[in-house]
């Protein structure tokens, strides 16, 4: 169907609406219904035409908009009509479309943007046309519309838009629609010669400032695992602001003119066009999934999108990952066409300012320094040109020596030579890949330490850097579902080097034992090839990466011709990319058996250096979120703690076992008289690990609140008593703060103490906990806030402290009303795919040797832990330590438990008991149906206990 069969029909329809017949005005009820009819009608038609696929995103939004073009001229004809005959006949207003209504891009939640303009510069009306605007404008609100509207003259149109640059672009596109034309020929009679000529500029300049803040506030780059449709990088405001910035310079609104103006070539054209196209093919349908505007593609509806815009895989993450893919791809286009039409503008801007100007022996000697030839390239304008069309034709090689230049001269592509370095890729064969000359540049070019991700970013922006090593093309847009990467996979390859590389800026504070390694590196290259190699694994879609990354490491190195040591190294780091990380988060680094393994596993300290350097960056690239003061202090803990085991690791294990009659001693002297009993209490009950690496004004504050909670038992009335003592201690730098209860110990203790904080959004990010022998318990949880920052406000800890104490006050508590106020209607943002989402529960009996570990990795939601705990203690287990690692999305815990004796589990089938307790606590496995009991037991409630069964 074309447009002009469209518009015929769409006409045809809305007779049957509204007769030319009829005469006017119908009134404002049987018109409104009527208007009710044919809106419904029509929006579920080009709904229809929308999920049906066999109209393009654009095509759907024009249908929308000529809808709704033919209510506005309606009902301003119902409403005029209404007038009175005398007031119509001095009626003298425009009424014109403008923003996205105006230049026909209206989706299933859009605005519908209208100004009434008047002739001249006065803005006074009469009350008719007052009163006529605002009952015109009833009709929109009674219809569900939501309206944007403006009453104004034309001069004060022109004003606005002299003063606001979104006022002067959305009337830019400003388009008739009905009522009188004096205003509107006027109008655009006016508008370039006031608004627009002589000001191309800073027009252009303000766009350029526009555009840079909206990008850095969408993190730079399109591939993030939430894109904003509209304002994020490559979205559909990059589109627009190409049309403005086209209309500032040529006049024209129509951006095919960039093809005959030689501003695009037709191929970039076509990519812009199908990439604009099917983003506004993917808004439509978040508009009509959510029934509402939402340009945010957030993770919860990239599922129903997905298999709505006809996706057909059969599992949701594939079709989610299809869909991703050809959205990155689409906004990678826009945003790399864009920005190489509005470069051209730039040059286009310099080269007719020094035309047009004067200039004196020194800016002359300036600019001709600046301009230099060289193997091939021109510089000019801080970018490199090509001399000839043929120079890769000619010496193939001179294109990986291109970046080269660009690195050591800090240049940019120019817009021409990024085209002929595209037109020239099939030069970059398997014989290209394997030149000794290439590799020894590119080796060149990753051994620049702090300058190598500018580089490597445009080779990859121009898409060479995959042709070269397709190793990492394969990463190229490909969706990342594994909880907390914000990027797709070359995005994160990229953003890690991007950070190792900011370690070389002297500005940066508080990284001093990074940027010190960083200048100690003797092997830049391995580290950063291996950054560029440790996620590669990833495309082969399995649901660890690591092994197949090591792979295709081993078979870049032999491409490469990296040898002996060096590619040790970078197998190594590949390998163990994750190693650094997972065991400072997952695991006691207070157990000297912890950090003999780890080092076993390092050997050299120059393998421990790199690998934390690999941590960082990967971290860091991964999200803001990863590396936390906590986690970071964590890390640093770990390389420290190894780094003296290496060195000697005698006396670390001496260290580690520092005789109890010793510290006992230095405590004592700390305490002062009056704390023997209690001292001696703490060193016979405490367990050995308590005592590991503690200094003695450590366990001296832990026996300072032991004596608060003693005070309080003979204090307080026997159930007062009992309740926990409580005392935080703030780490706002590392952002997070420590809450340590001492209480007695009993049934459910830390799913009360987690249920509490859950219940006041209170993340758990580790927990040390300590049973001593006379069931008493020393826990400590260091929680952060939902900002991931310490919890230092007064009300909250009151009001934690209170929910804590609530929760103790009787055998029974239930947290799950509070906890569901907070999570509202989603339990997590992954809730639509997180069935999908690789989850597992794996009791580890070889990791501890005196306890059972439940390495945990599961979709994240408030109150996890609290389910968790809950299903452990209900089988009469203890849990003794735990390492929380909370990421976006996903929760890798690791719990260390034993039976109510205080031994490892080593029976089978209640290893298997605790295995599937857990599973149906995190969802995994549906809960077991409750047996029927013949004779059902009635237990009274008993009275709280002095010294309850050692149950958690």
């Amino acid at each position: 169907m074309t447009e002009r069969d469209y518009l015929r029909h769409l006409n045809k329809i809305a007779q049957k609406f509204f007769p030319p017949e009829d005469k006017l005005p119908r009134g404002r009820t049987e018109t409104l219904r009527q208007a009710k009819r044919f809106l419904k009608i029509k929006e579920q038609r080009i709904k229809q035409r929308h999920r049906t696929g066999s109209f393009s995103g654009a095509e759907i939004c024009r249908m929308r908009s000529d809808m709704i073009d033919l209510l506005v001229r309606i009902l301003w004809d119902e409403s005029v009509a209404a007038l009175p005959a005398e007031a119509r006949a001095k009626l003298n207003v425009s009424v014109i479309a403008h923003g996205g209504y105006g230049r026909r891009v209206m989706s299933p939640g859009s605005d519908v943007d209208l100004t009434f303009m008047f002739p001249g510069n006065s803005g006074k009306v009469s009350n008719d046309v007052v009163q006529l605007i605002r009952d015109y404008l009833l009709y929109f609100y009674d219809l569900k519309f939501k309206v944007g509207h403006g009453s104004r003259s034309v001069g004060e149109c022109i004003k606005l838009a002299n003063e606001n640059m979104e006022t002067k672009t959305a009337l830019m596109e400003a388009r008739f629609i009905t009522g009188q034309k004096q205003a509107w020929e006027e109008f655009r009679a006016r508008f370039d010669k006031e608004c627009m000529e002589g000001q191309e500029a800073d027009f252009l300049k303000l766009r350029q400032i526009d555009l840079s803040t909206r990008h850095t506030k969408y993190e730079n780059t399109p591939f993030v695992q939430e894109p904003h449709v509209k304002n994020g990088c490559g979205g559909l405001r990059d589109y627009q602001n190409l049309i403005w910035m086209t209309y500032a310079r040529h006049r024209t609104l129509n951006p095919k003119d960039l093809v005959t103006l030689g501003l695009i070539s037709k191929k970039g054209w076509k990519e812009v066009e199908q990439g604009y196209d099917f983003i506004l093919r993917v808004r439509n349908e978040m508009h009509y999934t959510e029934k509402r505007a939402e340009d945010l593609l957030t993770l919860r509806l990239q599922g129903p999108v997905a298999t709505n815009l006809g996706y057909r895989h059969k599992r949701i993450l594939r079709r989610i990952e299809a869909l991703m893919h050809e959205y990155y791809t689409a906004t990678r286009d826009i945003l790399q066409r864009s920005n190489e039409v509005m470069d051209r503008f730039h040059l286009q801007a310099l080269e007719t300012s020094s035309k047009g100007k004067l200039m004196n022996f020194m800016a002359r000697r300036k600019a001709e320094k600046q301009q230099e030839s060289f193997d091939g390239f021109q510089r000019k304008h801080e970018r490199v040109y090509a001399e000839g069309p043929s120079i890769f034709k000619d010496d193939p090689e001179r294109m990986m020596r291109l970046f080269l230049h660009t690195q050591k001269r800090h240049l940019r592509l120019s817009p021409d030579l990024f085209q002929l370095i595209q037109d020239n890729f099939r030069l970059v064969d398997t014989s290209f890949r394997y030149s000794k000359t290439n590799r020894e540049t590119f080796e060149t070019i990753l051994s620049h330490k702090g300058d190598a991700a500018r580089t490597l970013r445009q080779m990859h922006r121009v898409g060479f850097l995959g042709r070269y090593m397709p190793e990492f093309g394969a990463l190229t847009t490909l969706v990342q579902h594994e909880f907390f990467h914000l990027y797709t996979a070359d995005e994160h390859t990229l953003r890690t080097i991007d950070k190792l590389d900011e370690l070389s800026d002297p500005n940066l504070k508080g990284v001093e034992l990074f940027q010190q390694l960083f200048h100690d590196l003797h092997q830049p290259y391995v580290l950063y090839l291996a950054l560029l190699l440790h996620d590669a694994g990833r495309a082969a879609n399995k649901k660890t990466h690591s092994d197949e990354s090591t792979t295709l490491a081993a078979a870049v190195a032999r491409r490469l011709q990296v040898k002996g040591e060096r590619r040790r190294l970078l197998l190594f780091l590949v390998d163990n990319h994750l190693l650094m990380y997972r065991t400072a988060t997952t695991k006691s680094l207070d157990d000297p058996q912890v950090i003999e393994e780890f080092v076993n596993i390092v050997r050299t300290k120059e393998n421990l250096d790199t690998l934390l350097l690999m941590t960082y960056a990967d971290s860091k690239g991964t999200s803001d979120k990863s590396w936390s003061g906590y986690k970071e202090a964590s890390i640093r803990q770990l390389y420290h703690s190894a780094l003296r085991f290496m060195n000697a690791p005698a006396d670390f294990m001496r260290q580690v076992q520092v005789p109890l009659v010793d510290l006992k001693k230095q405590v004592l002297r700390l305490m002062g008289s009056g704390y023997e009993a209690e001292v001696d209490a703490h060193f016979r009950h405490m367990p050995p690990s308590y005592f590991n690496f503690r200094e003695a004004e450590f366990i001296a504050r832990h026996l300072r609140q032991f004596r608060l909670f003693f005070e309080q038992l003979i204090h307080e009335e026997a159930a007062a008593g009992l309740l926990p003592v409580m005392v935080w201690e703030d780490h706002v730098d590392q952002g997070y703060s420590e809450l340590t209860v001492v209480c007695w110990d009993r049934h459910l203790l830390l799913a009360r103490i987690s249920g509490a904080l859950a219940a006041e959004s209170i993340n758990i990010l580790s927990a040390d906990l300590y049973q001593r022998a006379d069931h008493l318990v020393l826990d400590t949880f260091r929680v952060c806030n939902t900002n991931f920052a310490a919890v230092t406000t007064k009300s909250a800890r009151n009001r934690i402290e209170e929910s804590v104490r609530k929760a103790f006050s009787g055998r029974t508590f239930d947290f799950g009303e509070a906890i569901a106020q907070k999570l509202g209607k989603s339990a997590t943002m992954l809730d639509a795919i997180g069935d999908e989402i690789p989850q597992r529960v794996y009791v580890n009996n070889n990791l501890s040797p005196d306890h059972t570990v439940l390495e945990l990795q599961l979709v994240d939601r408030l109150a996890l832990l609290y389910d968790l705990f809950m299903a452990i203690g209900r089988l009469g287990h203890n849990v003794t330590h735990a390492r929380i690692s909370t990421e976006k999305g996903v929760a890798i815990d690791a719990i260390y438990v034993q039976d109510a004796q205080s031994q490892k589990i080593t029976d089978r089938e209640q290893l298997d008991e605790l295995a599937d307790a857990v599973k149906v606590a995190a969802g995994l496995l549906p809960a077991p149906r409750p047996r029927p009991s013949p004779t059902p037991e009635v237990r009274p409630e008993t009275k709280l206990e002095a010294k309850p069964a050692p149950i958690r």
